[in-house]
């Protein structure tokens, strides 16, 4: 496995911070507009990928970023969507993050329940996702809490993260 530097995850952590804070309050039918978080030379930068549907904005972010990648130091994509679990689908949020030194961007994916649902809520443990294969132990658990650690970096959300979490 590459190695994933943690300034990547504290980024990735960022932007799942802010996706998070997006979506905290959205009405029944409306998704997050997927967002990136650059950056360069220590500096970070918001973008945000809006379209017609959440399939052409995604797609147009991964564009976007491909193209401007050999510019960048890192980048973290978030975007909304759901994941097959048990006999259902969930809500979660996925958060592609890559740097300079890596082939391919690590994912991080989180579970979470709408606030149309009666209570917006983050679900459980982030699933840390590289080259298609789920993590787990210890190597998980350490990039899991250094994702936390940038979402509490967040200037709004972080403070708003435990009210928000529910462990399971």
């Amino acid at each position: 496995m590459a190695v994933i530097p943690d300034s990547l995850v504290l980024l990735a952590g960022f932007a799942l911070a802010h996706a998070v804070w997006s979506v905290s309050d959205l009405p029944r039918g409306e998704l997050l507009v997927p967002l990136a978080v650059v950056e360069k030379d220590g500096r970070r930068q918001l973008l945000r990928f809006e379209a017609r549907t959440q399939e052409e904005a995604i797609a147009q972010a991964k564009a976007a970023l491909a193209q401007r990648q050999p510019e960048l130091d890192a980048w973290a994509l978030a975007r909304e969507g759901v994941m097959s679990k048990g006999t259902g689908k969930v809500d979660v949020l996925s958060v592609d993050a890559w740097a300079k030194e890596m082939g391919q961007p690590i994912t991080f994916v989180q579970e979470f329940s709408p606030y149309s649902s009666g209570a917006f809520r983050v679900r459980g443990d982030a699933l840390a996702i590289v080259d298609g294969r789920t993590l787990a132990g210890a190597e998980a658990a350490r990039l899991v809490e250094k994702l936390y650690e940038g979402v509490r970096q967040h200037p709004k959300a972080g403070q708003l993260w435990p009210g928000w979490r529910i462990k399971r």
